[in-house]
């Protein structure tokens, strides 16, 4: 599973598989709040007229709304709607209308949501078999909604296995759109933004089904949609229900072209007016790139940096001691809520995070297979001859991989993996590349010094015992960045490895943060990532060695050509730390193996 963030209008045009529009404040949070409630029916309206007649035509509704209208109505706020009664059914309007799930209509599924639901999108998404595009309302209003980027950025990184969105909620607690909201937001900003920001506090993901008549019908994930508002036309008020003639209610809502234009937005909060604040922030950021309505060309993965940036100053006028941050949003629901309050204390919170069930699959950066491109990708494989790497190879040549193999050999004191390594590759007909590094240092580590002992600790304490004395300094970063210069002239499309962050040694180099800024770096750094982006894939990063010997297994992986033991010989010494991992992953998955034969 590929999980993207949109940069440009075009992308979410294009994309056909799941698309997540997150609006933190305040849209998707209210329409949460409505669903949680108990709400049946909410439809969400970009239109002020048509959600007038609509309204009008039934009276039964409650209206949210951030925008004055002639009709009875609640602001847009998150704890006024979840104050509601339950059995009413409601709509809400937004100032920018519908137009991020009406150019996601090809998706397969819409799913919405921000903070307020974190976990349980995060959950949501990671059921998926397809790939994933995060849609930050911010793309269809303006960049100063820093909030949306970082709602998107931390949810992928939590998908991938780090960060927390505590963490986001912290950093946007230092910016200018904080204090802007707070000071000239809604009269319920304070309560509206401790429930925006109770991270998982409203655990209901909204989807998203478009009406022909542009409105969005919302309700619960894994739910259907009321089909009475899917096929009923949003106005055919009559002169008993509404203020004025059912013809005059109906020609208010169909006459103006523009009314059919603007609906394509969805939960935005932002004027119309604010896309000039947009034209003048990117020039600012990018002054040799004019703006434009829709842009073609992606924009700078950089931008929101940026926009952080430029909040600091104002934001660091207050030490930062002082400043706001939330107090435990993942707290159970008897815990206080994240402290809205400007004088309330900054303290990052340390409390447990709700669990969420992670594929193995991960995948750092790049672009998705969503997007088009080759008709059968290339890709250059990080291969050591052991289990892992092995594995790897199999389930790239399974999901349809042209594989070019490559071994580093950096001195290690035997060569039986690289043996193996060759074997596996000629039994499979691919090419395969050997490099030899000469490199005298790494005579540090016990894998390349056979003067020094091997460390052979019990296998329970192995995660206790941090970087062990096998850890071969930046074996990692240079293997990426030689498969990187092999991918470049290769003209591959991705780079597969087998790091395990489950069940392994303690190294620093195989964790998932390191593989992403590696990635992030790989595709800044090379001709094809920035041309068309790469993928760095790590199929077994959330497995562990069960897990992964089942998948090998499955695979038809031949166990008795792999070589997995630190220390060489004719048989595997069973005593290192690899040897007691693979021999764990083996008992508990029941399966015998054959390289120990």
């Amino acid at each position: 599973m590929n999980v993207l963030i949109a940069k440009t209008v075009d992308e979410c045009e294009q994309w056909t598989d799941v698309a997540v529009v997150v609006d933190v404040l305040r849209a998707a949070t209210t329409v949460c709040a409505l669903l949680e409630r108990g709400k049946k029916d909410v439809l969400v309206f970009g239109d002020a007229e048509q959600a007038v007649a609509f309204a009008k035509a039934h009276p039964d509704f409650e209206v949210y709304s951030e925008l004055d209208l002639p009709v009875a109505h609640e602001d847009n706020s998150p704890y006024a709607a979840s104050r509601s009664n339950a059995r009413k059914p409601a709509l809400v309007v937004t100032a920018a209308g519908t137009k991020a799930v009406t150019c996601a209509r090809q998706a397969s599924l819409v799913l919405a949501g921000g903070f307020c639901n974190f976990y349980a999108l995060a959950e949501a998404l990671t059921s998926q078999n397809k790939d994933v595009l995060l849609i930050p309302s911010a793309l269809y209003g303006t960049s100063d909604d820093v909030e949306d980027g970082l709602c998107v950025q931390a949810l992928k990184d939590f998908i991938q296995g780090i960060g927390t969105p505590e963490d986001a909620i912290v950093e946007f607690n230092n910016t200018m759109r904080y204090g802007e909201f707070m000071k000239q937001g809604p009269k319920t900003a304070e309560k509206d933004a401790k429930i925006a920001f109770k991270v998982n506090g409203l655990p209901v993901v909204p989807q998203i089904t478009c009406a022909k008549e542009g409105y969005g019908v919302c309700h619960a994930y894994g739910t259907p949609a009321p089909a009475q508002w899917l096929d009923e036309p949003p106005a055919e008020a009559s002169a008993q229900e509404a203020d004025e003639p059912a013809e005059e209610a109906v020609q208010e809502a169909e006459t103006p072209r523009s009314a059919t234009k603007r609906i394509k937005n969805f939960f935005s909060d932002i004027l119309h007016a604010a896309k000039e604040e947009k034209a003048e922030l990117e020039k600012s950021v990018q002054p040799a790139a004019a703006p434009e309505k829709t842009v073609s060309a992606p924009q700078s993965d950089d931008l929101l940096d940026e926009v952080l940036k430029q909040s600091q100053p104002a934001a660091s006028q207050t030490p930062r001691a002082a400043e706001p941050a939330p107090e435990q949003p993942a707290a159970p629901a008897d815990k206080p809520a994240p402290a809205a309050q400007a004088d309330a204390p900054r303290e990052k919170a340390s409390g447990p995070r709700q669990s969420v069930t992670l594929p193995g699959e991960v995948t750092f950066s790049g672009k998705a297979s969503g997007f088009g491109g080759k008709a059968k990708k290339k890709a250059i494989v990080l291969f050591s001859g052991g289990l892992d790497s092995t594995t790897c190879l199999y389930w790239a040549i399974a999901h349809g991989y042209e594989c070019e193999a490559l071994t580093v050999s950096y001195g290690q004191r035997h060569d039986r993996e690289v043996l193996a390594a060759q074997m596996i590759a000629r039994n499979l007909g691919i090419k395969h590349h050997l490099i030899t590094l000469n490199l005298p240092w790494l005579s540090c580590c016990s894998l390349v010094d056979k003067n020094q002992t091997l460390p052979d600790v019990a296998l329970e304490d192995i995660p206790k015992e941090g970087i062990p004395s096998t850890y071969v300094p930046g074996r990692n970063l240079m293997f990426l960045a030689i498969a990187g210069s092999l991918l470049d002239a290769a003209g591959a499309d991705a780079i597969i490895a087998g790091p395990n962050a489950v069940d392994f040694s303690g190294y620093p180099d195989c964790t998932p943060a390191f593989f992403k800024a590696a990635a992030d770096a790989l595709n800044r750094g090379t001709k094809m990532g920035v041309t068309e982006g790469i993928e760095v894939l790590a199929p077994l990063m959330r497995l562990s060695k069960t897990q992964i010997v089942q998948l090998a297994a499955k695979l038809k992986v031949p166990f008795e050509l792999t070589w997995s033991c630190y220390a060489g010989g004719q048989k595997p010494c069973g005593h290192c730390d690899s040897c007691k991992l693979r021999a764990k992953g083996f008992a508990e998955a029941g399966i015998h193996d054959t390289s120990l034969d």
